[in-house]
């Protein structure tokens, strides 16, 4: 894998369209994985979409208040249920398999991160919301399942505290909009 913007761009476009040609490729070492990815890809992502969102505010003061509360929150919810669905799928063996929890989901929050630029579409951002977390799961699923070799019950209880925790950010998110009246 190529490192740095082009590298973090493939990696976005191969998760979003390919996911299981993806994953597949991911077995093979083409793509990293681990604990870096949180530094290296994870957080430039939620960065840029930050940065993205500059523009669509307008507002210089207004934007970089909002791109920064709206990245502690994101970067906190990542960090949350990277642990909380570490416990859930291994339990016991939580820590020595946070590694490969944290490259599945580094990897399939990518859909929910880019798609929070339609967050200020009004009436419309919860179906964009609903969009995003779809296809976040059915990315997650197919790299647990293609990594892990897991599915069934552990799968969705990790899956349904996704849904709960992502619905909260999206609740959150969409307060900081009205907050800032944007």
């Amino acid at each position: 894998m190529e490192s740095g913007v082009k590298g973090i761009f493939g990696a976005m476009v191969a998760v979003m369209f390919r996911y299981r040609r993806f994953w597949a490729e991911l077995q093979q070492g083409r793509w990293p994985e681990g604990l870096d990815l949180q530094r290296g890809y994870a957080v430039p992502v939620i960065a840029m979409v930050q940065l993205l969102k500059f523009p669509l505010i307008g507002v210089p003061r207004t934007a970089m208040l909002f791109s920064i509360l709206s990245f502690i929150l994101d970067v906190s919810a990542f960090y949350l249920l990277s642990a909380v669905t570490a416990r859930l799928l291994f339990g016991e063996r939580a820590a020595e398999m946070e590694g490969g929890v944290v490259t599945v989901l580094s990897y399939a929050l990518t859909p929910i991160w880019l798609f929070e630029l339609f967050y200020f579409t009004g009436s419309w951002s919860w179906l964009f919301a609903l969009l995003a977390l779809g296809h976040m799961l059915l990315i997650s699923t197919a790299g647990f399942g293609s990594l892990f070799a897991l599915s069934g019950r552990p799968v969705k209880a990790a899956a349904l505290v996704t849904g709960l925790l992502q619905a909260s950010v999206y609740v959150l998110s969409t307060a900081l909009v009205r907050l800032f009246n944007l």
